[in-house]
């Protein structure tokens, strides 16, 4: 990043996200929002992920207001319901019953503020993702201690892709990060993001993905939004 560009502040402590900017050698800080994720009034899958990136980049752009700040928020939705952070062990076994056999959606937001400019830049990144029937898998899944502090009570970049018969979308957004939304809105904002193929994680990830395993059983299609 040239001297003349405002510094990247991701309003975040997410270990992934920190380590996907990281990898991507953008160079930012990190600041934990530390807001209160309940929205004032009750909001459905798509509008509460916008609110959410947007209330913690507010948050942080508040006590920073010369930085570039970033805020971004990731659920996991089937039929509408969102399936966020389980509380303890038994819900993220409910919510991995849920999705086991199904295809959900994970939906990520971005929301960026400027703050030189006053500019906000905000997009969401979808990724349909179909998970094998998984209920003998689900207590020694919990067991890998992975579940915690996952929406969706998994990690795809884990031992939770195991759990994983396909996607169809950006792998980098089920992670928390989709790197092409990201860097179009930086680039809006004057921040350069380097040159890499925002989908590389993605051909990884497909490389181990049989090509039967996307075929879903009736039920689970039928359950597709």
């Amino acid at each position: 990043m040239k001297n003349s560009a405002p510094p990247l502040v991701l309003a975040s402590s997410s270990p992934r996200r920190i380590e996907m900017l990281t990898r991507w050698q953008i160079p930012f800080s990190a600041v934990p929002p530390g807001i209160d994720e309940r929205p004032p009034a009750p909001l459905g899958a798509m509008r509460y992920v916008a609110w959410a990136a947007a209330a913690k980049a507010q948050a942080v752009a508040a006590r920073m207001p010369d930085a570039v700040v970033l805020g971004a928020d990731t659920e996991v939705v089937l039929r509408g319901r969102i399936f966020g952070k389980p509380r303890d062990l038994e819900q993220a076994a409910e919510f991995l019953r849920a999705l086991s056999g199904r295809t959900h959606q994970v939906y990520t937001a971005l929301h960026v503020i400027d703050g030189r400019s006053g500019r906000r830049v905000h997009g969401v990144s979808r990724t349909d993702v179909t998970m094998r029937e998984i209920e003998p898998e689900i207590l020694a899944y919990l067991r890998s201690g992975e579940a915690q502090d996952k929406a969706g009570a998994y990690a795809i970049q884990g031992e939770g892709r195991r759990l994983i018969a396909s996607i169809r979308g950006p792998y980098d957004n089920v992670v928390g990060m989709p790197m092409r939304l990201l860097r179009r809105l930086l680039d809006e904002c004057g921040i350069p993001v380097p040159a890499k193929n925002p989908d590389e994680l993605q051909k990884a990830f497909s490389n181990h993905v049989s090509p039967s395993a996307g075929r879903r059983p009736a039920a689970a299609r039928s359950a597709r939004r």
